[in-house]
């Protein structure tokens, strides 16, 4: 079993303004997300070791969201098009491709394969918004819903499978595992809601349900705990294991607030506080193995001023 060695926090700075967020990692340490500018728009960004933070710019119009990025560098999120509407986009080779709709005003897409499926939420032509699957091929496909009006998709495996939250009859959110056109309702912890943000390549799946949950074919939904207090959730999980996501310590803020920290799930089951850069709050978005003992691990933390800002962790494994 690989050990937690050592954990370090680098703040990715702003494109000028005074707020970031980290959304996603690759195994190159390449992150992506958004943050405000200069002139307070909200905007994507992609962050290097070697060129610091950067405005990616995907679309013509304001806003713009950069939401995941694969191990080829392709990048997924949504902006404003020149016709005013928002719409998921695909950046590859500097090259950006408009994902279109269902048949709404308006789309976004938040996850992205290493075989370039990409996975999202559009409005249809009737009320309520659905799950998407965007195929290499170029063909969009509507996932249904649970028997509800919306469905969102969240995360997408190189096989294909996509994993969200969909509506059921009773409009009650439950998390989603859609595989061969079928989608299918994996329940829930607490009888509450749910949803599912993350699949492996092993169809392993993560997300919350009151606790932050692991779903296996085998196992069905596990209770992966907290950090001490009452509520957590799982963002992501590798392809080995580890998974990361959010977790109430047990503390309170100053205002009065439960604290929450990004927390990094071992192999061995151990769910490890990652910290924050000297602010309260911190969660983490995604992980990605570099293969060389070191996992990457984007997110948010409050500083010290409690100004929220995009990070990367560096977790030693060994």
């Amino acid at each position: 079993m690989a050990r937690l060695l050592a954990v370090s926090i680098h703040d990715l700075g702003t494109l000028g303004g005074a707020l970031s967020q980290a959304k996603a990692v690759n195994r190159h340490g390449q992150v992506v997300g958004t943050s405000s500018d200069r002139l307070d728009r909200s905007r994507a960004f992609r962050w290097s070791a070697a060129d610091g933070i950067a405005d990616l710019g995907p679309t013509r119009g304001a806003r713009s969201s950069a939401n995941d990025i694969n191990d080829r560098g392709e990048i997924v999120g949504g902006g404003d098009t020149s016709q005013g509407a928002f719409h998921a986009y695909l950046l590859a080779l500097d090259t950006s491709v408009d994902l279109g709709t269902l048949g709404g005003p308006e789309s976004e897409a938040l996850a992205v394969s290493a075989s370039g499926h990409v996975a999202g939420q559009s409005g249809i032509s009737g009320p309520g918004r659905h799950a998407f699957l965007y195929e290499p091929s170029g063909r969009l496909l509507d996932l249904g819903t649970l028997g509800g009006a919306t469905s969102v998709a969240h995360g997408v495996n190189d096989r294909a499978d996509v994993v969200g939250v969909a509506e059921t009859v009773a409009r009650e959110p439950h998390a989603f595992l859609w595989t061969v056109g079928r989608m299918r309702d994996l329940g829930t912890l607490d009888g509450g809601m749910s949803v599912a943000l993350a699949i492996n390549g092993h169809g392993q799946v993560v997300g919350a349900s009151g606790h932050a949950f692991l779903w296996t074919e085998a196992r069905g939904l596990v209770d992966l705990g907290t950090l001490g207090g009452r509520t957590s959730c799982a963002t992501d999980v590798s392809d080995t294991g580890e998974i990361v996501g959010m977790s109430q310590t047990g503390a309170v803020d100053p205002k009065g607030v439960p604290v929450t920290h990004a927390f990094f799930r071992a192999r061995d089951g151990a769910m490890h506080d990652l910290g924050t850069l000297g602010g309260a709050h911190s969660a983490a978005a995604a992980l990605a193995d570099s293969g060389d003992g070191v996992v990457w691990v984007a997110g948010t933390s409050q500083d010290a001023q409690a100004t929220t800002r995009a990070v990367l962790w560096r977790v030693c494994l060994g």
